[in-house]
């Protein structure tokens, strides 16, 4: 029908055209959703077969498509996972009743603590007690100028008299100092060598019961083979070990130190100190 409207000027137009009712506007949102959802769902479908069906050009491509954007990796948790396991050994030196230097074999801390405490949940925390010890002492080691890391490896010990004596603080550090670019790096880690030197003293007097009179360590570094080697009995990586020289033992303060040590690797390792 058109509407008509006499007069100068006036013109005739069409009316308008009818609006859908409503029933029409309604059924089509649902189909708009269903077309969305099942697109939706088909996509996340494709993308998870692409994912985990065996390697094929279309998993590359989604890949590099939607990794951007989507992907998580497993290490997202722990950025800083610890992928090789350190261990602390010490060595010590004492006289015989004949005077003669006599040599023990490796023995190993941080085993012996970690031993103490398996199948336990809740694990004292003193027994990484040497783990995190020897963790410090390398990231002060680390600092170090290559010269300066070379010379540590070597002996702390000069001859005085008819035996032998620590060297002095001072020239060791003045020693240390002429070999690197940062003088600040070797002050801290003399004091830490200075730590272990007095515990791997008390430490393997109380496990030898000898008083000691050199002590060394070293850093035994074991990495595990990778996940998809993780049953084999063969091992990927050989062990690896970073051994610092001789120090001339440092005597506790209090005997009554080594018996407390004593006591500890008894529970440790069930067996008797002498």
């Amino acid at each position: 029908m058109t509407a008509t409207k006499k007069g100068a000027g006036r013109t005739t137009r069409p009316a308008p055209a009818p609006r859908p009712a409503p029933a029409a506007r309604g059924r089509l949102a649902p189909t708009l959703a269903t077309v969305a959802a099942v697109a939706l769902i088909g996509g996340y479908v494709f993308v998870s077969a692409t994912f985990t069906a065996p390697p094929s050009p279309a998993r590359a491509a989604v890949s590099d498509g939607f990794a951007p954007y989507f992907s998580q990796r497993w290490d997202v948790f722990a950025p800083n996972i610890l992928r090789v396991n350190s261990a602390l050994q010490v060595q010590a030196q004492w006289r015989d009743d004949n005077g003669d230097l006599q040599t023990s074999e490796w023995v190993d801390v941080t085993h012996m603590e970690l031993a103490s405490t398996r199948g336990i949940p809740a694990p004292s925390r003193i027994s990484k007690n040497s783990g995190n010890a020897l963790g410090t002492y390398l990231e002060r080691y680390n600092e170090l100028s290559e010269a300066q890391q070379e010379r540590v490896q070597d002996t702390f010990i000069e001859r005085a008299g008819d035996g032998f004596a620590a060297i002095p603080d001072a020239d060791l550090l003045a020693e240390l100092d002429g070999l690197g670019d940062d003088d600040g790096a070797a002050v801290p880690f003399i004091r830490y060598d200075y730590m272990l030197n007095r515990f791997t003293t008390v430490f393997t007097e109380a496990y030898l019961g000898h008083e000691v009179e050199r002590v060394r360590w070293q850093a035994q570094f074991d990495r595990p083979n990778d996940f998809l080697h993780r049953f084999d009995d063969e091992r990927q990586f050989d062990l690896s070990r970073l051994t610092f020289g001789w120090r001339q033992a440092e005597q506790p303060d209090d005997a009554s130190v080594r018996d407390i040590f004593a006591d500890v690797q008894t529970r440790y390792t069930g067996e008797e100190r002498p």
